[in-house]
């Protein structure tokens, strides 16, 4: 029975190299992770920016404030990905830390059979997703999304989700539970799934 440790105290150096390397590497993927995650939250942040941005433009340039109600922006996704849509999505873990102006702007990764778009959105116009090419925010075509199937809004720096359609159901997931999302709506967390059909919208929230 004493031998084990007579075996640890006469190799304790090659013990402590060992323990040394291990923690070493631990800290190496750790420092990894971190600035991943700092480098996601940077391109999230600057896609927020330049989205505000070109809303702010889109204002003078549109002249919103003069009753001009006809004309409709069209959310153009900010990355579009064809070559793998089954793939991991590149999520982006955002903390809660306000921005400076405190606005918050939402991120929907859209995943479909054919491929991943982004879009970065402003929720206090509110945001609406449907088949219909004319009528919609963001319009999808995909089998079992009505015209007009579901509206994300804000109220009091919140964002939420209603269903707009009486033929098909909007869907949260919010880990590994479900609801379905009413006409009376349902508060969204980043990291939360709208599932609409065989389209999977990944959320994200940014403040």
């Amino acid at each position: 029975m004493a031998i084990f440790p007579e075996l640890v105290r006469n190799n304790i150096k090659y013990i402590l190299i060992f323990v040394a390397i291990i923690l070493l590497l631990v800290g190496i993927s750790l420092i990894r992770k971190i600035m991943r995650h700092k480098q996601k939250n940077k391109e999230l942040r600057q896609a927020a920016e330049d989205k505000l941005r070109d809303e702010n433009l889109n204002s003078v340039i549109l002249n919103n404030y003069a009753g001009s109600n006809h004309l409709r922006e069209v959310q153009i996704p900010y990355d579009v990905d064809y070559s793998n849509p089954g793939r991991e999505s590149n999520k982006s873990l955002l903390d809660n830390n306000k921005r400076k102006d405190g606005h918050i702007m939402l991120q929907l990764v859209e995943k479909t059979e054919l491929s991943t778009r982004k879009f970065m959105l402003n929720p206090i116009k509110k945001i609406h997703i449907g088949s219909d090419l004319q009528n919609n925010d963001i319009s999808v075509l995909s089998e079992g999304i009505s015209p007009r199937q579901c509206e994300i809004f804000s109220v009091k720096g919140k964002i939420y989700i209603k269903n707009l359609s009486h033929e098909n159901q909007t869907i949260l997931k919010r880990k590994k539970e479900q609801a379905i999302v009413n006409e009376k709506g349902l508060r969204l967390l980043s990291n939360d799934e709208i599932i609409l059909g065989s389209v999977v919208y990944e959320v994200t929230i940014t403040g």
